[in-house]
């Protein structure tokens, strides 16, 4: 008995060491975890209190595509999603939204009001191939895809011609090659420059065999659609890689499925190549609603009896156009642009990018006050049909990004030249001590800085004089600019990848360049940068990486709009009649609705019901409360009839939590 007893103590203290090595191991950080292991630890995740896990695809390869729901008990709540690795070759950002998933359950402060959906692998296809023998660096899924149009698909793929594991380059000599090798560093290959009488000596192709005999080489591999670039906001058609619509593979159709079902989300999050947290979107780009110089036309002149020679603002044209609507109905962004078919919004709106641009200051102060080197390669922009730019242009709610991994900078020696200052010199420096450095010295500075050649030391001077520009924001700016090539040096990028693959990766990061016989080429060199050099570092990096930079989206998600009635007068008419005066209060850090979410009227806005037993004699039961800036209060007022002691204020939102309030009537 007493050795059956023992016998069966020793099996379950196996059994629970076993799980609890498995369980340990699920939650390491230690090594990347292909999509197997990633559903492992979801699973495990999702079986946390509170949590849930939603299976919203499967991906054209076979593999589910999981969101991991933490807040299963808030019914009533904002939602913040979470979306990694959308192009599958950035491992680094699934571990990301794994290691954020675990802060959100071991600590109980960022779910008490907030619910979180994160999906760490949207791509879980193309994320198999950072485990493959061969890696390539490949973005698109395994759906059927024919990328060159010859009645053929999947027929071309990239091969291991040297047999080392990586598709890197082929660079072939050809006279009508455009390409000829560095003379800054043989192991790079620039683009000849005819306007300096320079001829390309090679021609450069991916490393593989032309299976197909069209010429190309390695261009149509095995599937597929890159789900990074294939949401619908600037769908970029002109990409086979991006599917012929938006939401033709499963992934992407899912993900639309999944958000536009649950109206509560009020912030997205996205971990991969851009960084909206570091540098605010970008604009620029041509087409679409120009909103700040709107030309009315002539049809719409006539009818509103508005100067069609003239060009309107759309604060202006709005102002106008409630003149002449309706009493009551609202003149929204949405409306004037579709009304004057203005086109679509290509471009953040100004408005959006006052909080972008703050968010961004704070975010590097945060970085610099945990001693994290941010100088770094500056962040991959957001590419069309990405999900980042989806979530804020179709949405309309703040869409934050972080990549948790560039290549760091070279860092410039140190001047012979000891009497110029430097950029962290000037940073802490007041206008008057910048001025006081004289002309020469400051030239000197923007000279060694790579200054654009319209920054002199006059315009500078006046400019610090005026009050426009402190010498912290100059330095911010000349840091974000891309600095000019310097005649006889490697570009910025080129010289801060060789210095990473050399030394950070003991010369792992670059394959030489190797000569190599080619059935059809005849004699070609094989080498370049090897897949997945620029977004992923060294497994052993994935914790300080993820334990630096994610409490800031923590910290973010703190400061989501929060609504509430802060007052209520009511004043008495007589006869039963009340003026009602109701004060309802944004309390958050963020405006609501965005900006740009004012344009497209999403998402659904807050709604201030008043209960139907009373007669209204000014004003609706249910009034929208529209934009709402941060930390910013509105006043509505009706006139009612009743002869109640009591009018019950209900503030009622998709999004936000419901506020319930009653107001004394006469007494």
């Amino acid at each position: 008995m007493l050795k059956k007893l023992y016998c069966l103590l020793l099996s379950g203290c196996l059994i629970f060491s076993a799980n609890r090595l498995a369980a340990q191991s699920a939650s390491s950080f230690d090594k990347y975890h292909n999509p197997e292991e990633v559903q492992q630890m979801l699973k495990k995740l999702g079986s946390s209190g509170n949590t849930k896990l939603h299976q919203i695809a499967v991906s054209p390869g076979g593999k589910p595509v999981t969101v991991l729901e933490i807040g299963t008990n808030l019914d009533d709540a904002p939602a913040i999603f979470v979306g990694a690795n959308f192009e599958g070759n950035v491992p680094l950002s699934t571990e990301g939204a794994l290691y954020l998933s675990e802060m959100l359950l071991d600590s109980g402060k960022y779910t008490e009001n907030v619910k979180w959906y994160i999906m760490p692998q949207p791509n879980p296809d193309a994320s198999m191939d950072y485990f493959a023998t061969v890696k390539t660096g490949k973005t698109t899924n395994l759906l059927v895809i024919n990328n060159d149009a010859d009645e053929q698909t999947d027929e071309d793929g990239p091969e291991d011609l040297n047999g080392d594991g990586l598709i890197t380059q082929m660079r072939v000599k050809d006279l009508e090659g455009k390409y000829l090798v560095s003379k800054n560093d043989t192991r790079i290959m620039d683009a000849a420059n005819a306007g300096k009488g320079e001829r390309g000596e090679y021609k450069i192709y991916t490393e593989g065999i032309d299976n197909d005999e069209d010429g190309s080489y390695g261009e149509d591999a095995i599937g597929g659609v890159n789900v990074g670039i294939a949401f619908p906001h600037l769908f970029p058609y002109d990409k086979k890689e991006a599917g012929r619509y938006s939401g033709e593979t499963p992934e992407v159709y899912g993900i639309l499925r999944f958000i536009f079902d649950r109206p509560n989300i009020a912030m997205v999050y996205t971990l991969g190549t851009s960084n909206f947290c570091l540098v605010p979107p970008k604009g620029g780009r041509t087409g679409g609603a120009n909103l700040e110089n709107i030309r009315i036309p002539a049809r719409y002149g006539r009818m509103f009896n508005i100067d069609v020679s003239k060009t309107y603002t759309m604060d202006e044209v709005i102002e106008m156009f409630k003149e002449r609507v309706p009493a009551g109905m609202e003149v929204t962004p949405s409306m004037v642009a579709g009304f004057l078919g203005l086109g679509a919004a290509v471009n953040p709106q100004e408005e959006d990018l006052v909080f972008y641009k703050k968010y961004s200051d704070d975010y590097k102060e945060f970085l610099k006050a945990k001693n994290f080197e941010t100088e770094r390669l500056d962040p991959t922009p957001a590419k069309d049909g990405s999900f980042e730019l989806w979530a804020y242009y179709h949405l309309g709610v703040p869409s934050f990004s972080m990549n948790l991994f560039t290549v760091p900078k070279v860092k410039e020696e140190k001047k012979a030249d000891g009497d110029v200052v430097s950029l962290d010199e000037v940073e802490k420096m007041s206008a008057d001590e910048f001025v006081a450095l004289g002309e020469d010295k400051i030239n000197a500075f923007l000279k060694v800085n790579n200054a654009p050649d319209r920054f002199n030391a006059d315009g500078m001077i006046k400019m610090m004089e005026s009050g426009n520009v402190t010498p912290k924001q100059m330095v911010g700016m000349m840091k974000q600019m891309p600095k000019p090539e310097k005649e006889g040096e490697l570009g910025e990028k080129d010289k801060a990848l060789l210095a990473y693959a050399d030394k950070d990766l003991e010369g792992k990061g670059f394959v030489a360049w190797e000569k190599v016989d080619h059935p059809t080429l005849g004699e070609v060199e094989i080498g370049g940068y090897v897949p997945y050099l620029e977004t992923t570092p060294k497994a052993e990096l994935i914790d300080s990486l993820a334990a630096v930079q994610l409490p800031w989206l923590l910290k973010l998600s703190t400061q989501l709009p929060s609504f509430d009635i802060a007052n209520s007068e009511v004043t008495d008419m007589g006869g039963g009649i009340y003026k009602l005066e109701i004060y309802v209060a944004n309390n958050g850090e963020l405006p609501f609705p965005t900006s740009m979410g004012q344009r497209n009227n999403q998402p659904a806005p807050v709604i201030l019901v008043l209960d139907d037993e009373v007669e209204l004699l000014e004003g609706r039961t249910r009034t929208n409360i529209g934009n709402l800036g941060a930390n910013q209060v509105k006043k509505l007022s009706w006139l009612i009839r009743t002869n109640k002691k009591e009018v019950t204020a209900t503030l009622e939102s998709a999004v936000f939590t419901d506020v319930v309030k009653q107001i004394n009537i006469g007494g």
